[in-house]
């Protein structure tokens, strides 16, 4: 780091672009919930949580982005691609997948995605967390929150 770049405050280009990146995403859900009903204080409506998010999201942003501001950190390096490209594609899978797939095969895919996209992973870590978290998920949203999601394409 330079003296001039310390006068300014750019130490952490990271924790900078980390804070725009929540900020701005937390503003893009504002934005795209700006319709949604809010209610009253007694019946909230379905706007409610989204909007609290949102800017939690935002608030998230500006702590990452004051903290890039005041102290050092890493720089901005090279993009890693894959990971990127790979989560992405765990999400459009899951728009595609859930309702036809149903929650077990729809879960398989995101999460062998998942792994892919990581590092450092191996075939016994997988073999334990796969069925742990297919469990979790039928437990969760099947037997617990009563979610009217296909558990097997079949059924």
């Amino acid at each position: 780091m330079t003296a001039m770049e310390a006068k300014r405050g750019l130490r952490s280009g990271q924790d900078l672009l980390c804070g725009v990146m929540f900020a701005a995403i937390g503003a893009a859900a504002l934005w795209i919930g700006r319709a949604y009903p809010m209610g009253s204080p007694v019946r909230l409506g379905s706007g409610v949580f989204p909007w609290l998010l949102s800017w939690g999201l935002i608030g998230i942003g500006a702590i990452i982005f004051v903290k890039g501001l005041l102290t050092d950190g890493p720089r901005l390096t090279a993009w890693a691609w894959r990971p990127v490209l790979l989560i992405t594609l765990a999400a459009v899978c899951f728009a595609l997948l859930i309702e036809p797939a149903g929650l077990v095969a729809t879960m398989l895919v995101l999460m062998t995605l998942g792994a892919l996209a990581g590092e450092g992973h191996n075939r016994r870590q997988l073999a334990i967390f796969f069925p742990v978290m297919i469990l979790l998920g039928v437990g969760i949203f099947i037997w617990g929150l009563g979610m009217p999601i296909k558990v097997f394409p079949w059924s």
